[in-house]
């Protein structure tokens, strides 16, 4: 009788052990996407208060060749000072993030990139334009968990839905997908 007592025992607590490891597995998930929207935030945070800091729009304070249209660097101004130009070094009250590479630790790389609000169009003189944060791989789980969280509280968009609106956007439903983020806008 004992023997078939303890065998029940055991069974009944395997079965809580899958449940509870079932549970606590997409917790972790739920927290790692949780965690990719607070680092957004935070980036979004430190463009701000750097734009603050320096009182003009981000690409004009970088320390960048006059015919250099890329913009694969450009984040680093937020934790090198090298980055930015002489006369606004004095400025600078950075680090502005705390890591010091494009590279995320879980995602892809992060890169910024300055474009009207369409995404589509490059800024002209006398258009709106804002930073646009990407990180390159990020599974479309993710994708749309920070998606919902930005532009979708109630409702989460289907993936027949097009991903070029919004706050939060996307290259297209591949997965890993592109996150791209519009951030802050240059005042005219």
């Amino acid at each position: 009788m004992f023997g078939l007592d303890a065998r029940l025992a055991m069974m009944i607590f395997s079965i809580l052990a899958i449940v509870s490891g079932y549970v606590a597995f997409g917790r972790i998930g739920m927290a790692r996407n949780a965690a990719l929207a607070g680092e957004v935030e935070a980036i979004t945070q430190a463009l701000t208060q750097y734009q603050t800091d320096m009182g003009t729009f981000y690409l004009f304070t970088l320390n960048k060749a006059p015919n250099d249209d890329s913009s694969l660097e450009d984040l680093s101004a937020l934790w090198n000072p090298d980055m930015v130009k002489t006369g606004f070094r004095n400025r600078w009250n950075g680090p502005y993030v705390n890591f010091e590479t494009r590279r995320h630790r879980t995602y892809g790389n992060w890169s910024i990139f300055y474009a009207q609000s369409d995404r589509m169009n490059y800024c002209t003189t006398d258009s709106d334009c804002f930073i646009w944060l990407s990180l390159s791989k990020v599974p479309a789980k993710a994708w749309n968990e920070v998606n919902a969280y930005y532009d979708e509280p109630s409702v989460r968009e289907k993936e027949a839905t097009p991903t070029t609106s919004g706050r939060i956007q996307s290259d297209g439903t591949t997965d890993p997908r592109l996150l791209i983020v519009r951030t802050i806008e240059r005042q005219i």
